[in-house]
């Protein structure tokens, strides 16, 4: 797949785009339950507990239904129950070890930054806009080795407005000097990602990794971000 045209502003979204936030969650969670002797009859299975409870949880965190120091503990807590685990302090504190440890797993989604170096050499100007934790998204970025590659950076919990919402799409591409006609959106999210682009009126580039079947028209569908730079 080739672009349709020569896009000179994209926009990023980090995790799962990006950053391989599956692979690091998985690994940062599994070394901390070996480290605490957390008794759990699998590993894997707990993560996938985990996961499901996350994302359940996010996305009221999200819409502004819950608050973020509740999201923090309450994941880990909810996740452990499922193994007779019902103890508040240690979901909290094994939360904040989880989000201290988190930013120092650096695995990116499969050739992220061979793509974020060729569209800068080629001076595209690039922003990144996350819905994640302003005192671990910027340390992923850092740790990572990518966060030169943004001239801007949007954090939603800074911004005060999450994706989807227009509000922060404008903001990034006001930071970067972007024209809307001559922008694009990268990301996997569908809701947050594709639709806010679609809401701001900018072109959108699905990456759809796990190809989930998408009727939603999104400008691109690719599992590939090597098709951003793609040859003419």
């Amino acid at each position: 797949m080739r672009l349709k045209k020569d896009y000179r502003y994209i926009l990023f979204d980090l995790d799962r785009t990006l950053w391989d936030f599956d692979s690091n969650a998985r690994n940062n969670i599994f070394s901390l339950l070996d480290k605490h002797k957390v008794q759990v009859s699998d590993k894997s299975e707990f993560f996938k507990t985990y996961d499901e409870i996350n994302h359940k949880l996010w996305s009221q965190y999200e819409r502004g239904e819950i608050k973020k120091e509740d999201l923090r503990w309450l994941r880990f807590h909810n996740a452990f129950l499922h193994y007779g685990i019902d103890d508040r302090s240690f979901a909290t504190d094994f939360g904040e070890e989880y989000l201290e440890e988190m930013p120092n797993q650096n695995i990116l989604m499969p050739h992220a930054k061979e793509v974020l170096k060729e569209l800068s050499e080629r001076g595209v100007k690039m922003a990144l806009i996350s819905n994640g934790f302003k005192e671990v998204q910027y340390r992923k970025l850092r740790n990572s080795g990518i966060d030169g590659y943004f001239s801007a950076v949007m954090i939603s919990e800074e911004q005060g407005v999450h994706k989807p919402s227009p509000v922060i799409f404008k903001r990034a591409l006001k930071a970067i000097n972007g024209e809307k006609s001559s922008a694009l959106m990268v990301g996997d999210d569908f809701a947050n990602d594709i639709e806010g682009a679609m809401i701001f009126g900018i072109d959108q580039f699905f990456y759809n990794y796990k190809n989930i079947p998408c009727d939603g028209g999104p400008t691109y569908d690719s599992s590939d971000l090597r098709d951003l730079i793609r040859p003419d």
